[in-house]
């Protein structure tokens, strides 16, 4: 019995089988079929938590703005991109450490309306459809 062991153990054909090597490579290619999908949700999630992240960071810099003088002609209650040549922009920018953000989902400017009897920001951004959708104070679910 022992003598069987070594003459298998010192025997010349060492390695894998091609079926061996076929089960693997599938095996390793259902993990990464059941892991891409969750990685990319994942990273789809975490765009949409730093854009819900900026619309804040924006309502703050256009709040403080307001606090300290800066005034809208009247309420904007159409939804108006933020862009560099946007006058609320100029007034932002030094509250805005690195400047303006383009939303990390579909890489646009974000937009906001204000409401000058309340004084309350919105700010929101386009989806998947070209919608904008509000993302700040009360963040739209169907923002994707």
């Amino acid at each position: 019995m022992m003598a069987w062991m070594v003459k298998q153990v010192n025997r010349k054909n060492k390695g894998f089988t091609l079926i061996e090597m076929v089960i693997v490579v599938a095996i390793i290619a259902i993990l990464i079929a059941l892991a891409v999908p969750q990685v990319l949700r994942q990273i789809n999630r975490s765009k949409i938590e730093a854009d819900k992240a900026n619309a804040k960071n924006i309502a703050t810099a256009i709040q403080q703005w307001v606090s300290e003088g800066g005034t809208f002609s009247s309420s904007v209650t159409t939804w108006t991109p933020i862009t560099e040549t946007n006058p609320v922009t100029d007034g932002i920018s030094k509250y805005l450490g690195s400047g303006l953000p383009k939303t990390k989902l579909r890489n646009d400017d974000f937009h906001y309306k204000y409401d000058a009897t309340s004084e309350v920001v919105y700010i929101g951004a386009k989806d998947s459809g070209g919608n904008i959708k509000e993302l700040y104070p009360k963040p739209d679910p169907s923002y994707k």
